[in-house]
């Protein structure tokens, strides 16, 4: 069966969809941050991915974090919403062009054995805070609003 998004670029091609996402920020008790390395594009990033038709936005990034690492996420909490289109947009090698509108959330939980490769990435791996790659531009604020919440307590909206 093909995915939703297969199924709307073989209808409109290239141009711009808005599509509805998760993105993940996952901690160890260490305090380092969980990175994977795309196969798409060969950067690392965070644990992302869009949502298929009749999927809740919880049970999307709980089935991404299982695809793109192995693991089962406990307890996710939701920290913002990203939506603004100069961060969101994304140009992928192949020409398809997204809009994003991602729901970011946060997890310390989980059960299962970390997978370094799997059909989307090509490694997986925890990083200290201060030594993580450079992230894309759509993801990076993520780190910056997770210091924020945790301060907070607040759902942050941009």
């Amino acid at each position: 069966m093909a995915n939703y998004i297969q199924t709307l670029r073989n209808l409109v091609g290239n141009r711009t969809i808005i599509h509805p996402a998760a993105r993940i920020i996952l901690e160890n008790e260490a305090g380092e941050i969980l990175l994977i390395r795309r196969k798409d594009n060969g950067r690392w990033g965070l644990i992302a991915g869009g949502l298929e038709e009749g999927e809740d936005i919880t049970s999307c990034i709980i089935r991404e974090v299982r695809e793109e690492t192995g693991l089962v996420i406990r307890e996710p909490e939701g920290i913002g919403l990203s939506t603004r289109p100069e961060t969101e947009s994304v140009t992928y090698p192949n020409g398809d062009q997204v809009q994003y509108f991602t729901v970011v959330f946060y997890a310390r939980h989980w059960t299962g054995e970390l997978r370094m490769e799997t059909d989307e990435t090509h490694e997986a791996r925890f990083f200290p805070k201060d030594r993580l790659p450079e992230l894309p531009p759509n993801e990076a604020p993520s780190l910056a609003w997770l210091e924020e919440y945790k301060q907070t307590g607040k759902f942050i909206i941009a």
